[in-house]
């Protein structure tokens, strides 16, 4: 009989550095309430459904930002281009002034009404329903890996879809 190996610790360390092995988009998420712009860099953003058009990002449960945005009962997700780096790493600072500068012409936009906000550990998945997107002719989106923000080289090129 062969021994089972002891269970490793999850500290938060290690699993922080187990999920930044995965490479993310970043974007900067935006809503406006009482006339007052407000905004957060996200690493989490993701496509949930085509049909209706959902998509997902997850801030944290403890967001003040977050807090304040969902009022508004929608947002705008910017998808960052690989120029972004320098604004998102003075965005995600807590307290930064996000609107201090114009903001960056982004890959796309996606306009959403808030559809949904489920709770899940010490974040929440937001969910949100595309009402309307703009598109850049940019195509190089600014990455997140390991903790800092890099470009993306593609190795293949998929063909376009009929």
């Amino acid at each position: 009989m062969s021994a089972v190996p002891a269970a490793t610790e999850l500290d938060d360390y290690r699993v922080r550095t187990a999920f930044g092995r995965f490479a993310t988009g970043v974007a900067f998420v935006t809503a406006e309430v009482d006339s007052v712009p407000l905004g957060l860099i996200v690493s989490t953003f993701t496509a949930v459904s085509l049909a209706p058009p959902l998509v997902s990002f997850c801030p944290g449960r403890s967001s003040l930002t977050w807090r304040r945005m969902r009022r508004a009962g929608r947002f705008a997700v910017h998808v960052l281009g690989a120029d972004d780096g320098g604004f998102a790493r003075r965005a995600a600072a807590p307290g930064a002034e996000r609107f201090a500068e114009p903001l960056p012409d982004a890959l796309a936009v996606i306009e959403c009404d808030l559809e949904a906000e489920h709770p899940a550990g010490d974040h929440s998945i937001v969910v949100g329903h595309v009402r309307d997107l703009q598109l850049s002719a940019a195509a190089d989106p600014l990455v997140y890996f390991a903790g800092g923000f890099g470009v993306f080289h593609p190795t293949e090129k998929e063909q376009s879809c009929p």
